[in-house]
């Protein structure tokens, strides 16, 4: 049994390094082209800009990767495997990419403070810096949160994925009706409460004033 999941785990690393090697050329060449545009059409200077950590949003890729539960299981089944070893693959190889992808991570963080620093480029945030612990000088730390977020994303996936391939087009229909209706409907809700409660206007400038910080 170990040595069939084992071969799974190998197979699927193959295939997900292809797509991580793309989607790390596709996200670098990106930023290499833009940040040159800009500096180049000094939008971005010395004094205005920096080098920034994007590569985080692999986590989101890695989400979207396991939505693909159906293609992968539908694969496994054909080489003889049952659907507990189908799930003890993937979760063995959410595992690795979840440590990969959070080495990178870290990893670009590291270049990207270096950069900035020789460049003299100062050092603007966004609005994931509030949210991880970027601030911290101690990356095994960063490793670990990045490793979990990844890890859960992948495993939210693998869930979701499984629960369209058994329930079909109609869960898939009503799940993304629910998640189109968190920005349509109850984003836009929570903004008219704010302003019967005549909170609108404070909570719009300790917004800006927590994005400044």
């Amino acid at each position: 049994m170990m040595n069939k999941i084992l071969t799974n785990i190998k197979y699927y690393i193959k295939v997900h390094m292809i797509w991580a090697a793309w989607y790390v050329i596709i996200a670098v060449s990106v930023l290499f082209l833009l940040y040159y545009v800009l500096i180049k059409t000094s939008v971005i200077n010395y004094s205005t800009g920096s080098l920034s950590y994007r590569l985080w949003g692999a986590i989101l890729f890695q989400f979207a990767i396991s939505m693909r539960f159906k293609e992968d299981f539908d694969f496994l089944l054909t080489l003889s495997n049952t659907r507990k070893q189908i799930f003890q693959s993937l979760l063995g190889v959410t595992l690795i990419f979840s440590a990969f992808y959070s080495g990178l991570i870290v990893l670009e963080q590291v270049i990207v403070d270096h950069l900035n620093n020789t460049l003299g480029l100062l050092t603007v945030k966004d609005f994931f810096h509030y949210l991880s612990p970027y601030a911290t000088d101690n990356l095994f730390l960063q490793f670990v949160f990045f490793f979990m977020l990844c890890f859960s994303f992948s495993v939210f996936g693998l869930l979701m994925g499984s629960l369209f391939y058994r329930f079909g087009k109609k869960f898939i229909l009503a799940f993304w009706l629910i998640f189109s209706a968190i920005p349509t409907v109850v984003f836009p809700l929570y903004l008219w409460i704010l302003y019967l409660a005549d909170r609108l206007p404070g909570s719009i400038k300790a917004m800006g004033k927590f994005f400044r910080t």
